[in-house]
């Protein structure tokens, strides 16, 4: 007997192209239009509202894509991730914390879960046919993730049982870089980095490519101040900031090649940049 809220649907699972509009899941998109991994029933995209200009326009050419292939594309989202810090003046993002002690802290990261991966749960939900809260005892879709061979430890188990994760570049071995250069051997630009204007897991040479843009750089520099000003999180004891020298980004000698470790394991978990 079935357990309260438990369905059974004996459909083959939906296949779901979890796409982050990175170069990795950009890849594995592309290579579904080469027959070189199976093409998905759905493309869900999660949108944060603080992407670069550059990502929502790479965005718009992939759903044109999309419809000309007759692949229903989804643009899911919670809000916009700076509004709703504005509106709360609650901290979500994993920001740098100036503290007493040699290196800086860190609030604990939440924006990837209520951003990215709750908004791309409940679309999938609706897309299998469940309602909130109810379960089913058979697989219903297969979200396909663009993690690549060289990022394997972020790949994850998925939430319920009723889907099934897809590493095609796990599968296949292939790197970001690897990636980068299927690109380009066949005729495709190379894809933006994903990831929010003032998403603090940057690295100095991402955050010296923001600087290209200024209208974008002078966002993020004017959030960052803000952050210790009229923005300031009352839950929070220390200064905030962006930049993970817990420096002003404004002030920040950004580096060409950033060797700083890794203290905060500083990637998004899975769905921000890939």
């Amino acid at each position: 007997m079935l357990g309260i809220g438990m369905t059974v649907i004996t459909n083959k699972p939906i296949r779901i192209l979890s796409l982050g509009a990175g170069v990795q899941s950009t890849t594995i998109f592309y290579m579904m239009l080469h027959g070189e991994i199976e093409r998905p029933d759905h493309i869900l995209f999660s949108d944060t509202g603080w992407e670069p200009a550059a990502v929502y326009e790479h965005v718009n050419e992939l759903k044109t894509i999309a419809a000309k292939e007759k692949i229903p594309f989804h643009v899911v989202s919670k809000g916009n991730i700076k509004e709703d810090f504005v509106l709360t003046n609650k901290t979500f993002m994993p920001l740098y914390l100036k503290t007493d002690k040699k290196r800086p802290g860190m609030v604990r990261r939440q924006c990837t879960d209520r951003y990215k991966l709750k908004p791309l749960l409940k679309k999938t939900r609706e897309l299998v046919g469940l309602k909130p809260r109810q379960r089913s005892k058979e697989i219903l879709a297969t979200t396909i993730i663009g993690i690549s061979w060289d990022e394997s430890q972020r790949m994850r188990d998925p939430a319920f049982n009723w889907i099934v994760n897809e590493y095609p570049l796990i599968d296949k071995k292939m790197t970001r870089g690897d990636c980068i250069a299927w690109c380009e051997k066949n005729g495709y630009k190379r894809p933006p980095r994903s990831a929010c204007i003032g998403c603090p897991f940057k690295k100095d040479p991402e955050w010296l490519e923001l600087r290209k843009n200024p209208k974008e750089w002078q966002d993020a520099v004017d959030f960052d101040r803000a952050l210790r000003s009229e923005l300031k999180p009352r839950q929070l004891k220390y200064e905030a900031f962006l930049h993970h020298s817990a420096t002003p980004l404004g002030e920040v000698i950004l580096k060409e090649k950033d060797d700083q470790p890794s203290l905060f394991n500083q990637e998004c978990l899975g769905m921000c940049g890939v």
